[in-house]
């Protein structure tokens, strides 16, 4: 028979602070029979033997689903870390993540003074944010670190991140720390990258816009996939997809994003690369063929793609872009 049985360090450095100490008791106790039995000990039974009031025990037990530490099951529970395989990868993370704890102004300060990363944290935050953080600050800046589980230089490169979009309100910083620690961007290292990755899509998108005339109004999310197909799958340069759009006004008297994709595709299944290599390309064709570009050869997945307007979150740096275009 086993004397004993482990509890993480994590678990202890965060409800020891966190859960009320009855509710560890009722855990610990719960735990311990059944590491010791394998059987789960029913509320009332619990209640019995710590001479706890059913109603406290119940509490505590609704208390640790939330918290995703037991799990419901029928009319009772079961311990997380004896979940079945195939339940705990069809967990949704994602739903979990989006449970955002509450904090008091206590805990905090209780963290801050014994972890000077927290400390040098919030008065970063302070700096970089230019103003006297609220408690709300606070709480929601210490839950990126202490529930999210970013390291404190990561959260302040959000910060900075943030401020350089002029995007500062309290949805869409909780919104990017949500995306990078699903995207385990977890590091100062990863954080530069993803950050360079962003502002180069964010400078590309912005020079297009240009071209294209659009000042006024958000990019679609049609129109983001064929800026990207074009940038940063296909790496066309600015100048070649400029003079798509002119000859696709010229040609249509419009805007028509699938007929100047149709002209960048033939342009790239000939292999132009470059404004000289398209002149040098056109002076070779014959006469006849002047203004008329492929679109067969190599398929693009745009060629036959339909233009349509309906929206696809399927990639969450796509939604943090489009926020930013609407600021």
């Amino acid at each position: 028979m086993k004397k004993g049985f482990e509890i993480e360090f994590a678990f202890v450095e965060k409800w020891g602070r966190l859960a009320k100490g009855e509710y560890l008791k009722i855990y610990l106790y719960a735990l311990s029979n059944y590491k010791k039995n394998g059987t789960v000990l029913s509320p009332a039974d619990i209640s019995k033997k710590l001479h706890i009031s059913l109603d406290e025990v119940l509490l505590a037990i609704e208390f640790w689903i939330t918290a995703e530490v037991l799990l419901e099951k029928g009319e009772g529970y079961a311990f997380c870390d004896h979940e079945e395989p195939e339940k705990r990868e069809a967990k949704d993370i994602k739903a979990h993540l989006r449970k955002r704890p509450s904090y008091t102004a206590a805990e905090i300060d209780a963290a801050a003074s014994v972890n000077k990363n927290v400390d040098y944290l919030l008065r970063q935050a302070e700096e970089i944010l230019g103003k006297l953080l609220s408690p709300s600050d606070f709480e929601l800046i210490y839950s990126f670190v202490d529930w999210l589980g970013l390291p404190v230089e990561v959260v302040i490169m959000l910060l900075r991140f943030a401020k350089s979009q002029g995007k500062l309100g309290k949805r869409y910083l909780e919104t990017v720390a949500i995306d990078w620690a699903e995207k385990g961007i977890d590091t100062y290292e990863s954080a530069e990258e993803y950050i360079k990755e962003i502002e180069k899509r964010l400078s590309n998108e912005g020079k297009i816009r240009g071209i294209l005339g659009i000042y006024d109004r958000a990019l679609s999310q049609t129109e983001k996939k064929y800026i990207n197909l074009w940038t940063a799958e296909n790496q066309i340069p600015i100048d070649l997809i400029r003079e798509a759009y002119d000859r696709t006004v010229a040609s249509t008297g419009k805007l028509a994003w699938a007929y100047m994709n149709k002209i960048l595709v033939s342009w790239q299944n000939e292999g132009v690369k470059t404004l000289k290599q398209l002149e040098k390309y056109e002076a070779k064709k014959p006469q006849g063929d002047l203004g008329k570009e492929k679109s067969g050869g190599k398929k693009s997945r745009f060629n036959n793609y339909e233009d349509t307007n309906k929206p696809d979150y399927t990639n969450f740096a796509e939604e943090i872009l489009n926020e930013m275009l609407e600021g």
